[in-house]
């Protein structure tokens, strides 16, 4: 069976919609009953990331290099699990997913390993980072948000208290980043309003070329300040190290925000 322009190799419905796996042009993608791609795996190239925000997800580690302890919300496909795994030996990650069917789909068609460095977390993500803030304290390195179903960006992600609640499980020197609905201006200005508010004067933004995503960034209160441009040499050993185009966004932020 044919779907959005590729073969449907997997359908499914849970108590939240539909669930579709589809190969096209050499890509696998998951979606949730509508055509844009939740998630994307290379079928040629396994171990690159394929969708162009996801990669610009990772320019936190700009600013905190090797992180050890990942908090992961949203799983889809689980392409940025994965790849932290494979790129960095001493990282551990948690995730939350609400869906335990995309988990699943996660590991046995995108390659997600099973890992005793991955623990996946089951359930609403604003009642499990309640429940994280009062527990582990600020224990995360870097806290990567991307929670979007079929209707856009999950509203309860794009609240005060949530952002709040992940701004106190981030180590003083951590980094926050969340994947933002740029083609919403009215959920894009509510979020950049949440990240300066929960860190001040810590905050920033990507946006990504040619795509309706905002990347935004909130660093801890003990993060030391520095121009952007003395990160290039961090962009280059990123690159080499990583393969992602790491000097390219650091471009792009320094056109944005200040130098």
């Amino acid at each position: 069976m044919q779907r959005y322009g590729g073969e449907l190799i997997y359908h499914a419905r849970d108590e939240h919609g539909v669930l579709e796996v589809v190969d096209a042009h050499g890509v696998r993608s998951l979606h949730f009953g509508t055509s844009p791609k939740q998630s994307a795996l290379s079928l040629r190239q396994a171990d690159r990331l394929e969708l162009p925000y996801v990669r610009a997800m990772l320019s936190a580690l700009l600013f905190i290099g090797e992180p050890g302890k990942v908090l992961l919300i949203g799983l889809g496909g689980g392409s940025l699990a994965r790849f932290l795994l494979e790129q960095f030996s001493g990282s551990r990650v948690d995730a939350i997913e609400r869906r335990s069917s995309v988990v699943e789909i996660a590991h046995d068609y995108f390659g997600l390993p099973r890992s005793t460095r991955l623990a996946v977390h089951i359930g609403e993500a604003n009642q499990l980072v309640e429940n994280l803030s009062r527990h582990l304290g600020n224990a995360y390195d870097l806290i990567l948000i991307d929670a979007f179903d079929a209707e856009g960006m999950d509203p309860s992600i794009n609240a005060l208290d949530f952002v709040a609640a992940c701004a106190a499980l981030l180590h003083p020197k951590g980094v926050l980043d969340i994947n933002l609905w740029g083609s919403h201006p009215v959920s894009l200005k509510q979020s950049i309003a949440l990240l300066k508010t929960c860190f001040p004067g810590k905050s920033m933004r990507l946006a990504v070329p040619n795509r309706g995503n905002v990347i935004g960034f909130g660093l801890g209160p003990e993060s030391p300040t520095v121009k952007l441009k003395q990160l290039e040499p961090r962009a280059r050993d990123l690159e080499f190290r990583t393969g992602l185009e790491m000097p390219y966004f650091l471009r792009n932020l320094r056109g944005i925000n200040s130098p």
